[in-house]
């Protein structure tokens, strides 16, 4: 009990910043939960973790929904209070479970509303082409770079963190594979590489990437100062190439992504394979994610089961 009522908020928050790290939870989630929890800290003090109770958390909710709160003044988004709320349910959950505190605050709390956002269309195969077209116009070193990226996003659906974390060591070149080790909950895994990304990063790696290496970086793909590029650049890349190919649509890297694996549903693979390829845990996220709706089962049955093609 006494270790209970005495628990600071530096000792709650090292803990769970070494249990993040056991779970090997991404750097930028960590970091993006232990800025939203010194949040915390910082509102509800002297309040001790173990004092802390639901009305606490949900006037904090409140708070930051109106503005009060906020550190501009300004009314914070449904989304981003949920993503602190998160944070907050974890902490507090982690310190009830290993009996750090006697109850969790969190358990009750209601999580803001959401607004679901317009799905980002998929592209087209012609405009994927415009767009890879576009990728390799500049001059070395930086157009095969720019091609190899683009590539690498569509034909393995790799999430924007996943390629940039990539090494060259990453590269499996036998095996013509890449090897992701960053994938969400530190969840590794191979994917094969078609055979024009395979191409575009082989000339990459020959013909460009020794251009940008200074020797201080591991990473498969450099900017000009030979360090490992950054999310910036990969955003304004695709952004910029959709401008030059003439695509009308909002195109990101994520857009890339949905439509890596639209094509491939379409082009008939099984929702498993996608699902491995994507790296997510569970069928039925791959199922939301591509939106696979009823019309669309019912026609798959249709067409596909074999009662309904011929007597067996």
């Amino acid at each position: 009990m006494s270790r209970r009522k005495h628990l600071t908020w530096a000792q709650a928050l090292d803990a769970y910043r070494t249990h993040l790290e056991a779970k090997r939870a991404a750097e930028r989630t960590r970091h993006g939960y232990l800025r939203a929890l010194s949040q915390l800290r910082d509102q509800v003090e002297p309040l001790r973790p173990g004092q802390v109770r639901t009305a606490d958390l949900r006037g904090y909710q409140c708070d930051l929904l109106s503005g009060s709160a906020s550190r501009s003044g300004k009314p914070l988004s449904a989304g981003t209070v949920a993503r602190m709320a998160a944070a907050w349910r974890g902490l507090f959950a982690f310190l009830a479970q290993e009996e750090l505190i006697g109850q969790d605050p969190s358990a009750r709390l209601e999580l803001p509303r959401l607004s679901k956002p317009a799905p980002e269309p998929a592209l087209t195969v012609p405009e994927v082409q415009r767009l890879l077209s576009a990728a390799g116009e500049r001059e070395a070193p930086y157009g095969p770079r720019d091609r190899a990226v683009v590539e690498l996003l569509y034909s393995t659906g790799l999430r924007r963190n996943e390629l940039l974390d990539l090494d060259l060591a990453d590269l499996d070149h036998e095996q013509r594979e890449v090897v992701v080790r960053s994938g969400k909950g530190g969840k590794g895994r191979r994917n094969p590489l078609t055979r024009t990304a395979y191409e575009a990063v082989e000339v990459y790696v020959t013909l460009s990437r020794g251009e940008l290496d200074k020797g201080r970086s591991p990473a498969l793909f450099l900017n000009r100062t030979g360090a490992r590029v950054g999310v910036m650049y990969l955003t304004d890349l695709v952004k910029d190439l959709a401008k030059k190919a003439r695509i009308r649509k909002r195109v990101t890297p994520h857009t890339l992504r949905r439509t890596f694996a639209t094509h491939l549903l379409q082009s008939g693979a099984s929702l498993r394979h996608i699902q491995l390829l994507l790296g997510h845990a569970r069928l039925d996220t791959t199922a939301r994610y591509l939106r696979v709706d009823e019309e669309g089962l019912r026609r798959e049955l249709l067409l596909k089961h074999p009662r309904e093609r011929f007597e067996v």
